[in-house]
């Protein structure tokens, strides 16, 4: 019996081991950081060819193994390319260099409350764990790296939020990035493309209203995304979904932000160095602190090896907080994602400034 072949191992590679298993199929999977039964070396292109089916991971970098002949010649399937074509709700995709996770959250809730709806994607469902799903619509978070894989877009809705520099390190340049997004416009779907001119909970009930009937009147207020822009206490906000520096200076332009501003990350991805202007004081913390502290122009850093020391330094200096944790960057080798970051940052705020 032929096997297959998954490539990566993450959230979305596991999520093809369980529907691999779930049809009893025989597989095997490579992952550059793990060995054992199920993993295996990376084959060789012509040893490929001998798998039933390859399923690759959103984050898997092709090019690192294979030259691009040899991946335009490579037939390969995605977690998206099997929803498409076994789930039968309306497909919303949304993506965007930022504002998309708040953008789907608005929607479903907004969805939700006159149909049914689930975010899946890259908020963190795995499209394959919900592959039968029932409701009415499946609003999918689409990152560069899913769609830079997507064989075709059987969206019946596409969303872009905004495109700017991001996730140079794995695209190689802007143009490539870019690319990438807009794959998510096709021929058959609608794409609307936000307005900055309204917020992004403005913008949802605009998209919601073009495929429900929705009375503002009777609409339930809409919960905000955790980790983005969210008040942990009065003067203390917590931004650590913000993952790169048009996030950041997204925040700070928003918030018209004078206080302390707190960073941290590793600054790979980032194609250049960029000004920070307005905070009056900008503090780095992490294992990462000395890069990122040639990334950024400001002459008013401060650098410390731990957050502790960082709000230590400001409860010092002000009697009442006035702070934002905005990363700015990945998470690195700091955490293991923006929530793991974002929930130690609101665990340290209430051990400093909760009295």
């Amino acid at each position: 019996m032929k096997k297959s072949l998954i490539l990566g191992y993450g959230i979305t590679g596991k999520s093809f081991v369980h529907y691999l298993t779930k049809k009893k199929l025989n597989f095997e999977i490579y992952d550059k950081n793990l060995i054992g039964k199920k993993f295996i070396a990376f084959p060789e292109y012509n040893n490929l060819k001998r798998y039933e089916n390859i399923y690759v991971s959103p984050g898997f970098k092709l090019t690192d193994y294979l030259s691009e002949i040899e991946i335009r010649n490579l037939e390969f399937l995605t977690d998206l390319d099997i929803f498409f074509k076994q789930n039968k709700s309306y497909k919303i995709g949304v993506t965007g260099t930022n504002g998309k996770s708040s953008l789907a959250y608005y929607l479903e809730q907004i969805l939700n409350q006159v149909s049914s709806g689930i975010i899946v994607g890259n908020f963190g469902n795995p499209v394959l764990d919900f592959l039968h799903h029932k409701k009415k619509y499946s609003i999918i978070e689409l990152s560069s790296f899913q769609l830079e894989k997507l064989n075709k877009s059987f969206l019946d809705l596409s969303i872009v939020t905004n495109i700017s520099p991001d996730h140079l390190d794995f695209h190689g340049n802007f143009d490539n990035y870019k690319k990438a997004k807009l794959k998510i416009c096709n021929n058959k779907a609608k794409t609307y493309f936000a307005n900055n001119d309204i917020s992004l909970k403005e913008f949802a009930f605009e998209v919601a209203s073009s495929l429900e009937k929705i009375d503002s009147k009777t609409l339930s207020s809409l919960n905000d995304l955790p980790h983005r822009l969210e008040e942990v206490v009065p003067g203390i906000i917590n931004d650590s979904k913000s993952t790169n520096s048009a996030s950041l200076l997204y925040a700070i332009k928003k918030l018209n932000f004078d206080g302390n501003l707190i960073i941290c990350g590793d600054p790979a991805k980032e194609p250049k160095s960029f000004e920070i202007l307005g905070p009056k004081q900008v503090y780095i913390f992490g294992k990462h602190r000395n890069e990122l502290k040639d990334k950024i122009k400001c002459n008013r850093v401060k650098i410390f090896s731990n957050l502790d020391l960082v709000l230590h330094d400001i409860k010092q200096g002000d009697i009442k907080p006035n702070i934002l944790f905005s990363p700015g960057n990945s998470s690195g080798e700091d955490f293991k994602n923006f929530e793991d970051r974002g929930n130690f940052f609101k665990d340290k705020v209430l051990k400093y400034f909760s009295d």
